[in-house]
């Protein structure tokens, strides 16, 4: 199946505009109006243009020439958006690296691009951890945006620099993606210009917004919060770490900044949304993006709540506000919305979205298939790397000759109306027991709980099984046997998870995103349902405790455990019912161990067996028999 959206004019985006002649502009037409702010600093846009022309300047000094990689050692600061904008000025190609991510990530990149400068700032202007050790001659440019700027003179007294080009590199992007798989994206100019003037369309900015900075420096999604609000002359508000870490301080921070548009990442926006908001406040507008949302927010939000569905080698994909008209949010849904996770909109302007099933581009029909984009705003590749360039990269079949297609690695689905739902990557939809399972759809279900605040399942293995794990963030402390019960009443039984471990917080990669690599803890097994513990009297039940630890590979069975809710299926039922067997020379039907499958019931239909009684004394604890 394939949707795809009229594109509509997007506003400035002529054929020969980018990013830094939008910019110079604003500098001319409205040099005094408010260009980017953090705490108390302040530049208007002609401060913008005239600090990052200095920089332009110095970076030509010290040997960047057209084309050339420039490395910037920067995290979300003023300093940041001067140093991206000075480097695009020469005509050098911007690589944003973020003190905050490790050494080895950052000596990686510059072994990768062999930038010709490496731009920082001074301590406390942008920068968290010490400049790494950079390869001989190498030359350092240091950014002071606070510092005093030598006095204007007609062509700004800066060296003349040529124009960069739409078709010119301009962006180099160190990234692991969804994927984990690390990588540079590269993009031109007119890839900026239009991503920028894209995402302005869609959040529908004007010069009267003042929208937030919270992603990381080092990722992708800065170029949507950045790039959106400068095109129109917006003015952009950094927000620091310690008011990223609390979704209550967040929505503090939003209220007093008098915040009118926001992006935030999904695990924190899915907390954010579901606070208590005052019925007047500046905000309109609060986007959600980088992982799947599984919780509606409630329909009486005085802003609206848009999901964002992209990617960096195509930036944004689908937006649930687009077209306005036409938004499914949280103040418009059905209840037949509600009763399925938010999608992630319909394809913006310039998109083709089509679902495929095979490396043959086969096209699905209904149903489920893989994300594959059409757009003119895909990048280029990845740098160094031909061979990853290919596959996610192929030529378009269904377009004009020479166009290419983008193969995303996520799954989706479109409703009957066109709007697009996200279903995680395609590698998240696994088989259980012979069964497909998405997770995403274990995980929408977990995630109506009403005290579970964020949810993610993932599939490992437990000897030779697969087995689902959920791990969830709760408003209170909940009992595996609890979330246990509430999947039974909403999945088929070879979709509920064996184990529910409630974790503080998740653990998140440097894109901010659920890390999902570390999950499940290594200890999941604690989260293994299990009723309150009462010994297993001596004999039958004792024996059978054991059968039941060794076949699930648990350390403990009391005389109440059920075995279904420590993880059992109708495969290990069966297997039980041979063990059985064969230790007591008793067959029960699976029928029967299907209806009664605890110790202490099992026990009962076992000739010469008591059924124990509580208050029974205690015994040690079951360790199972490893093979």
């Amino acid at each position: 199946m394939i949707r795809q959206q009229d594109a509509p004019a997007v506003p400035g985006a002529g054929p020969a505009t980018t990013v830094v002649s939008r910019i110079e502009l604003f500098a001319r037409d409205t040099p005094d109006a408010p260009a980017v702010r953090h705490g108390e600093r302040e530049l208007t846009y002609r401060d913008l243009d005239r600090r990052a022309g200095q920089l332009a300047s110095e970076l030509v000094e010290s040997g960047v020439r057209h084309g050339d990689m420039v490395a910037m050692y920067l995290g979300r600061s003023i300093e940041w958006v001067v140093g991206m904008l000075g480097c695009l000025k020469t005509g050098g190609v911007c690589m944003p690296l973020d003190p905050a991510v490790p050494a080895e990530r950052f000596d990686r990149a510059v072994a990768a691009a062999r930038p010709a400068a490496v731009v920082t700032a001074v301590p406390g202007r942008g920068t968290g951890n010490p400049l790494p050790a950079l390869p001989a001659g190498l030359p350092v440019v240091t950014l002071d945006a606070s510092a005093p700027l030598p006095a204007e003179t007609p062509g700004g007294g800066l060296a003349p620099r040529a124009q960069p080009r739409c078709e010119d590199l301009a962006y180099a992007m160190f990234t692991s993606g969804s994927s984990g798989e690390a990588k540079i994206v590269l993009a031109q100019h007119s890839w900026l210009a239009l991503s920028a003037a894209r995402s302005a369309a869609v959040n529908a900015t004007t010069a009267a917004d003042r929208g937030s900075w919270l992603g990381a420096a080092g990722a992708g999604i800065a170029l949507h919060e950045v790039g959106g609000l400068l095109w129109q002359g917006a003015q952009l508000v950094i927000g620091d770490h310690e008011v990223i870490a609390s979704p209550p301080a967040l929505r503090d921070w939003l209220l007093a900044e008098r915040i009118t548009q926001s992006f935030v990442i999904t695990p924190v926006g899915e907390v954010l949304q579901n606070l208590p908001w005052p019925r007047e406040c500046a905000l309109r507008l609060l986007t959600l993006g980088g992982d799947r949302l599984n919780r509606w927010g409630p329909a009486d939000l005085p802003f609206e709540v848009a999901v964002s569905y992209g990617s960096l080698e195509a930036f944004q994909i689908a937006n649930s506000c687009h077209p306005w008209s036409q938004r499914c949010t949280p103040a418009t849904a059905t209840d037949a919305d509600r009763a399925s996770a938010p999608p992630v909109g319909r394809p913006i302007a310039g998109v083709t979205v089509h679902l495929l099933e095979d490396d043959g581009l086969t096209p699905v029909v209904d149903g489920i298939g893989e994300v594959w984009i059409d757009s003119d705003c895909l990048s280029l590749g990845y740098l160094g790397d031909p061979a990853q360039t290919a596959d996610r990269f192929r030529p378009n079949p269904f377009g004009a000759a020479g166009s290419r297609i983008y193969r995303s690695g996520d799954a989706g689905r479109f409703r009957p109306d066109g709007i697009l739902e996200h279903h995680g990557r395609i590698d998240n939809i696994v088989k259980i027991r012979g069964h497909r399972v998405e997770l995403g759809d274990v995980e929408w279900a977990l995630g109506q709980h009403p005290d579970v605040d964020q949810v993610a399942v993932v599939a490992t293995w437990d000897g030779d099984q697969r087995r689902l794990v959920a791990c969830f963030v709760a408003a209170r402390e909940i009992a595996p046997l609890e979330l246990r019960d509430h999947a039974v009443e909403r999945l088929p039984d070879w979709m509920v998870p064996v184990a529910y471990v409630q974790l503080d917080e998740f653990p998140l990669n440097t894109s901010r995103k659920i890390d999902r690599r570390r999950l499940p803890p290594a200890d999941w097994s604690r989260g293994r349902p299990s009723r309150p513990w009462r010994a297993p009297a001596p004999g039958a039940q004792t024996e059978l405790a054991r059968l039941f630890a060794d076949l699930l590979q648990v350390d403990r069975v009391g005389a109440d455990d059920h075995f279904v809710e420590l993880g059992g299926d109708s495969l290990l039922l069966a297997r039980l019912q041979s063990r059985i067997e064969q230790r007591f020379g008793v067959r029960i039907e699976l029928p029967d161990l299907m209806a009664g499958p605890t110790v202490v019931e099992l026990a009962g239909r076992i000739p010469g067996a008591t059924a124990g009684r509580t208050g029974a004394a205690a015994l040690p604890p079951i360790v199972p028999r490893r093979r």
